[in-house]
């Protein structure tokens, strides 16, 4: 066991089963590194057996774990570098047995760290299998563990820093709106799968960050939007007596030619940064209102997913006429036009109709 760097005391079941069949007893686990004249080999997962007086290396794991193989020789062995097949040692076969040099195995460093030994808070975050540090002192007080006192603060953990990454929360927008149309946010969603009766594949939501109200546009291309917001702010600034004052959308090739137009009519433009989609997440989380509520429409109507463009266009129209917690439970509609909803006309949707002609 002396030969081990480090080591704990074995707690489970398995034995080393000899030749009669016999099992004999682990006491211990840990890790050997020996050295060559070229490099060091490393043998984990080591088993301390008491009862046995010669120590064993099991072929397979030294090379699997040192990426090298073996070549046995009638009166010598070699140790082989997997990859280039360079030389890195050479031992002697004596009586029938290829032993490693007991100079070889005894270099290694006789310094022991026993998992009893007091570490750093780092030390515990690394054998506890870098959990957070929250965690790490929490054990550390409700379980005692010994620690060195000389070093309290943690260290950044790099390995934890590359495979934990994780994208930080995305904090409340600082754009305020005090009047309708005086923040839009707008946002494409598409190509569909599946074509629109209409022939639609896409669609443009615009959204009033003041009242919540949506407008929905159903398209055949993202390029229709160059068309449609001319007429949208036209449609909204005259019937609500009000200029469209910003526009908050990502950076699509469809809203970055607007540019010029925007500087005209004087509207800011504001953009979200490259592969954030989070930054414009009224209009995502728009987005995702209106289909789960289009695609439950046409699922009780039991009518094909071509009829989308109507469900969503149904969808939005309901979703105005909701009460909302964001509004202090009123309704985007009772908020834009200052009066409540008509909820009697209300038909479900897909229902059967027969017109009058």
């Amino acid at each position: 066991m002396t030969n081990l760097l480090v080591h704990s005391e074995y707690d489970g079941t398995d034995e080393v089963v000899i030749g009669d069949g016999s099992g004999l007893r682990v006491s211990h686990i840990g890790s050997l590194v020996f050295h060559s004249l070229t490099r060091a080999f490393q043998l984990k997962d080591t088993l301390c057996v008491p009862s046995i007086r010669k120590n064993l290396i099991s072929v397979h794991h030294f090379t699997t774990q040192n990426n090298v193989f073996l070549e046995f020789h009638p009166f010598y062995f070699l140790v082989k570098d997997q990859i280039t097949g360079a030389i890195l040692f050479k031992g002697a076969c004596e009586n029938g047995v290829y032993p490693l040099p007991d100079s070889l195995v005894g270099s290694s460093s006789k310094i022991m760290a026993n998992v009893h030994e007091g570490t750093t808070i780092d030390g515990w975050h690394k054998r506890l299998g870098h959990p957070s540090y929250k965690i790490v002192t929490s054990l550390v007080r409700a379980f005692a563990l010994p620690i060195k006192k000389d070093i309290q603060e943690s260290i950044p953990c790099t390995p934890c820093s590359i495979n934990k990454a994780h994208q930080q929360p995305f904090h409340s927008t600082s754009l305020q709106s005090h009047a309708p149309l005086d923040l839009i946010y707008t946002d494409v969603w598409g190509p569909s799968h599946i074509t629109g009766l209409d022939g639609s594949r896409y669609y443009l939501i615009l959204v009033d960050h003041f009242t919540k109200y949506m407008w929905f546009y159903p398209m055949t291309a993202k390029s229709s939007v160059s068309s449609i917001f001319p007429q949208f702010k036209h449609l909204v600034e005259t019937k609500f007596q009000a200029k469209i004052k910003s526009v908050y959308s990502d950076n699509g090739g469809e809203f970055v030619a607007f540019k010029n137009y925007f500087s005209i009519h004087g509207i800011s433009h504001y953009t979200t940064a490259p592969h954030t989609p989070q930054q414009n997440g009224v209009a995502k989380r728009r987005h995702r209102h209106i289909v789960e509520t289009g695609l439950a429409l046409l699922k009780d109507a039991d009518l094909p997913l071509s009829y989308w463009p109507y469900a969503f266009q149904t969808s939005v129209y309901l979703i105005n006429h909701h009460p909302t917690t964001l509004l202090r439970h009123k309704s985007p509609f009772k908020s834009l036009f200052n009066q409540p909803p008509n909820y009697l006309k209300l038909k479900k949707f897909g229902c059967l109709c027969f017109p009058l002609t």
